[in-house]
């Protein structure tokens, strides 16, 4: 029997116009009630939006101002809530926020009576993240919609293919990858992206921002909002563009392969099965992080005022 589940990918505008920073914030709630407005009528099970979804600035700026945190919960999670109620579906939301008095990136996520079903919290926050204060989660959550078990890698966690195992190990049925991100690494992102599904033989779906048709050039937010299937090819892409990207995916349909096993098993099942995890120790010992942060300290003082070597 097929499992469907209705994915909706939101491509958000990069850019919000306004002639003031609340006229912005206000916008960019509307575009998000439009895109959410949009999916409903598609009649999604689950929405995914990009990261840092409530701050009308999505690309990185020096400024702090521009980096206004919401509560968790709070009048921004409230509206979305309604609309998730309104709508009958689950949205994962990203944002700045504060939950339980901790300031971070969160992935949010409502279910389709408008609850909040939990708050994932980013755990590799950049240096300039944690430079404004994000702290940085210590848990890698499987959060149970009605239809799907969903593990978060927010942007940077992305990077370590530990994150994704882990969620593959603690039953996940599919990835969610919010992001910002410039094209300065597409071929990089892709191919680390696509590694992540096949790593786990999960699907992943990503969300980032957009541009109107003809102003995207190389150097700005990547788009690319996509579905992933389980053994890496691309199934949708929304390209560069602003919209909304739905996909059905039968989470019954498992990539079945000869494996290590040399039988047909599930691929997931087949990586789990075969795992051994005595030889990976290495990766939880902190000794190699302390030399490596050490090596770059190192770095940082042998460099003079300008940046160059002194």
């Amino acid at each position: 029997m097929r499992q469907l589940v209705r994915i909706s990918a939101a491509q958000l505008p990069t850019v919000i116009e306004g002639k003031s920073f609340e006229e912005k914030q206000r916008k960019n709630l509307e575009e998000i009630l439009e895109m959410l407005e949009l999916a409903g009528k598609r009649k999604s099970d689950i929405v995914l939006c990009g990261e840092y979804a409530n701050l009308h600035h999505r690309t990185w700026s020096e400024d702090k101002k521009e980096y206004v945190p919401d509560p968790i919960p709070g009048p921004f999670t409230k509206a979305i809530a309604t609309s998730a109620r309104k709508l009958k579906m689950n949205v994962a939301l990203p944002m700045l926020g504060t939950y339980k008095g901790v300031l971070s990136s969160y992935v949010v996520l409502f279910n389709r009576i408008g609850k909040i079903l939990g708050c994932y919290q980013k755990t590799h926050p950049t240096i300039p993240e944690q430079a404004i204060g994000i702290k940085a989660g210590d848990d890698l959550t499987v959060y149970k919609f009605d239809c799907a078990s969903v593990g978060i890698m927010t942007c940077m966690d992305i990077e370590y293919p530990e994150v994704a195992q882990v969620l593959m190990l603690r039953g996940a049925d599919l990835l969610l990858f919010p992001h910002v991100q410039g094209s300065w690494g597409e071929v990089d992102w892709e191919i680390r992206y696509r590694a992540r599904a096949v790593d786990t033989g999960l699907p992943v779906v990503s969300a980032c921002y957009g541009y109107p048709e003809g102003e995207w050039m190389p150097g700005k937010m990547i788009g690319r909002s996509s579905v992933i299937g389980r053994d890496g090819l691309v199934l949708a892409d929304m390209g560069r563009s602003i919209g909304l990207l739905t996909y059905d995916l039968d989470l019954r349909a498992k990539r079945i392969t000869p494996f290590y096993f040399n039988e047909k098993y599930d691929r997931t099942l087949a990586v789990t099965a075969s795992r051994r995890p005595e030889l990976y120790g290495d990766l939880v010992k902190k000794k190699a992080k302390k030399r490596a942060l050490k090596e770059i300290a190192g770095k940082k003082k042998g460099k003079g005022r300008n940046g160059a070597s002194s």
